[in-house]
């Protein structure tokens, strides 16, 4: 018998909550604004962090990409990643850390990487991961490529999160998730 996503990531929150980061997969209304924050990725390279059970790489798929491009879903928890593969065969799916994102990716196609769309907790990952984490999307992202990442703090300040290179472009609310959440995308901006 399937286990249904909203009981196993409720699960596993309930075993990590400090990585899991939530009680339940994101809504589709959520789902949809990242894919669209992540803007037009075709014949490019889409980098997802924290893909859980797909509920954003979904959207991801629906959103686009054509035979040219390739998606990429980093996911720590490798039975996670069994679902993943199960549900989407033409997605890359990798049992990593998003500190690994230009190592996993490769050479080929990191410069091709036209947004990384994350769904990790940052405010309850250790400081210096998430650091090395932020450092390694600004690294890997091409020009003009986009970050797109969801918290469920709706009033904390979208710079705290220590780009360098990247500019904020939006953020929009989503209410109808649990709990609500707040979407931000940025952009890297030429030196």
């Amino acid at each position: 018998m399937k286990m249904p996503a909203t009981i196993k990531f409720l699960c596993k929150w309930i075993a990590h909550p400090k990585t899991t980061g939530a009680v339940c997969p994101s809504s589709r209304f959520l789902a949809r604004k990242m894919a669209r924050g992540a803007g037009n990725c075709k014949g490019g390279v889409v980098v997802e962090l924290g893909a859980g059970t797909g509920a954003v790489t979904e959207y991801l798929v629906k959103a686009g990409l054509d035979r040219d491009s390739k998606l990429y879903c980093i996911e720590f928890d490798s039975a996670l990643c069994q679902t993943l593969r199960g549900k989407f065969p033409t997605a890359i799916i990798v049992n990593d850390s998003a500190e690994n994102i230009r190592k996993i990716v490769g050479a080929v196609d990191t410069p091709k990487i036209k947004a990384v769309v994350s769904s990790l907790p940052f405010l309850s990952l250790p400081k210096d991961m998430g650091a090395r984490i932020i450092e390694e999307i600004e690294a890997s992202l091409s020009e003009g490529g986009r970050f797109v990442q969801y918290t469920y703090n709706l009033n904390r300040d979208p710079l705290s999160i220590g780009f360098k290179s990247m500019k904020h472009v939006s953020t929009s609310r989503v209410y109808i998730n649990i709990p609500p959440a707040r979407v931000d995308v940025f952009e890297k901006s030429g030196k």
